[in-house]
């Protein structure tokens, strides 16, 4: 692909995930706000994304003045312009050398300056930075063993860790919130003083009830701020007024199903809508290129959408079904690595003589669904050879009734989905997928226009209130778990220590289930085993 259209593609691509993401949680928040608001609980606070942005002005308070931001600002711009002359030349070695000034140099820079603001210990940012970098080397080393990984792409995933842990020193004050205080107060040790660090949103407002609602900094999400959420050693937490606990386990039951089940309604209304008014994409059997996927074998041999396909080494075809099964199975295993060997495909494009193209198939690195004879997926899997083109299609309205039902029959596959990989654990690699994974969709869905923008926020909002639902505190529906156990003891809540075990136990479930999700997506797209 051309470095510019591809630059291109990945700001698309980042500027379409985020603004879903972002409606998507403001959406599963609102279910959450409107249900605490209905039982009588305060919110404090409504944000949509997160983070802040620091308002203290800590300079007074440094023993030397620091080095002027412009300065830091004017190297990271350069160290960026290095990266982008890299990647539109195609020279590896000035790409290289943009990542590690702007993804590793740049963030030690950053973070020292945040040590001296926020007198922490010397060299403590660097570590957080240090122990980034070893994270995403470990993830790397899991998911790859360092075969097959370029160099641009490790000190991509650098990078990346360099910014999280740059986010971690940045809002290192917060770890000091005075308890009960609003949202966004911190504190730093200043001497034997300490000195109160505001983080404030981009934009905020309050209505009559006193709720705070607010734009914040980071396009990761948001949160619905509910008094007294926060169990308490002494328990006292039961009699905050108007707080999340001073109401019974029914009512608790209630405000944390309210978000999953705002994510899955609206993901099915969205999905309703486009099925009732565009209609649903039906594949034709016809042996007429679609659409060639970027950078594929299809897209190597020149091959556009419209060109025919009339016959395969040599055999006449009939239907886009007899391209696929001449191929599919052309994978062969040497020296425990499977590839595919070259096909001969007789091609009439339109307005312009007969041409013969050979190209090489790339074969799926995990076992993929299999299309049967009228191009629909059936349950069966395989590894198989593909062309990296896909046939025609065509949008068929589908009644309201009818729509309806399909889009509510999705949270339910997703359901049968997750409990199929309970059972068969070895599935997940097939079927789950972390950021990389979403990222690669929303191009795809991208590529589509606003069809497939929304198509792909209809699954994920539905996703995001089910995946919520999971019983793994601290997460919706492990807190329903608590409530529901409570309701069984007669409204009597459980000890604190259980409590801690339970969200301890939850974190590290989360934790290792996100990090299961990420090395699969960089073994999946470093081509390592």
């Amino acid at each position: 692909m051309d470095p510019t259209a591809a630059l291109l593609d990945v700001a698309r691509t980042a500027v379409v995930l985020l603004v879903v993401l972002t409606v998507l949680v403001a959406v599963h928040e609102l279910g959450h706000f409107w249900a605490a608001r209905a039982f009588g609980m305060h919110v404090d606070a409504f944000a949509v994304m997160m983070g802040g942005v620091r308002k203290t002005d800590l300079s007074s308070h440094l023993e030397r003045p620091l080095a002027p931001s412009a300065r830091v600002w004017l190297a990271g711009w350069a160290a960026t312009a290095l990266v982008l002359a890299g990647f539109m030349t195609h020279n590896v070695g000035v790409l290289n050398a943009g990542l590690v000034a702007l993804g590793l140099a740049m963030p030690v820079w950053v973070v020292t300056r945040l040590e001296a603001l926020y007198h922490s210990r010397a060299g403590s940012g660097v570590i957080t930075l240090v122990k980034s970098w070893l994270f995403a080397l470990g993830l790397i080393l899991i998911a790859t063993r360092f075969q097959g990984v370029a160099s641009t792409q490790v000190l991509g995933l650098l990078s990346v860790a360099s910014l999280v842990g740059m986010l971690f020193v940045y809002y290192s004050p917060l770890k000091n919130k005075p308890e009960d205080s609003p949202q966004g107060h911190g504190l730093v040790e200043v001497g034997e003083e300490a000195q109160p660090v505001l983080f404030r949103p981009l934009l905020a407002t309050k209505d009559k009830h006193g709720t705070e609602f607010s734009l914040l900094l980071l396009p990761l999400g948001g949160f619905a701020a509910i008094r007294g959420m926060h169990p308490k050693e002494d328990g006292s937490e039961v009699r905050i007024e108007k707080g999340f606990y001073s109401k019974g386990p029914v009512a608790r039951l209630v405000v944390l199903f309210a978000g999953p089940f705002f994510s899955v309604a609206f993901g099915v209304l969205i999905l309703t809508g486009l099925f009732a008014v565009v209609g649903e994409r039906k594949l034709e059997n016809v042996p007429v290129v679609g659409s060639v996927g970027k950078d594929g074998p299809a897209a190597t041999a020149g091959l556009q959408p419209g060109d025919r396909i009339l016959s395969v080494d040599g055999e006449p075809v009939g239907t886009f079904y007899d391209v696929v099964v001449r191929v599919r199975d052309r994978v062969r295993t040497t020296d425990g690595q499977a590839a595919s060997w070259p096909v001969r495909l007789e091609v009439q494009t339109p307005e312009a003589p007969v041409r013969t193209v050979t190209l090489t198939p790339v074969v799926d690195k995990a076992p993929t669904p299999v299309l049967d004879e009228t191009l629909e997926i059936t349950e069966q899997r395989k590894v198989q050879a593909k062309l990296g083109m896909s046939p025609t299609d065509r949008m068929v309205p589908v009644p309201l009734g009818d729509a309806f039902g399909r889009a509510a029959k999705q949270p339910v596959d997703l359901v049968a989905s997750l409990a199929q990989i309970a059972q068969r654990p070895s599935r997940a690699s097939e079927t789950i997928g972390g950021p990389g994974t979403i990222a690669q969709q929303t191009s795809t869905a991208a590529s589509y226009g606003l069809y497939g923008i929304l198509t792909l926020a209809g699954l994920l909002s539905i996703s995001l209130g089910v995946l919520n639902l999971l019983p793994i505190p601290p997460m919706d529906g492990g807190q329903m778990v608590v409530a529901f156990v409570e309701l069984l003891r007669g409204g009597k809540r459980l000890s604190i220590g259980v409590q801690h075990t339970l969200q301890t136990v939850g974190f590290f479930l989360i934790v290792a289930l996100s990090l299961a999700a990420v090395t699969l997506d960089i073994g999946r797209f470093s081509g390592g085993p």
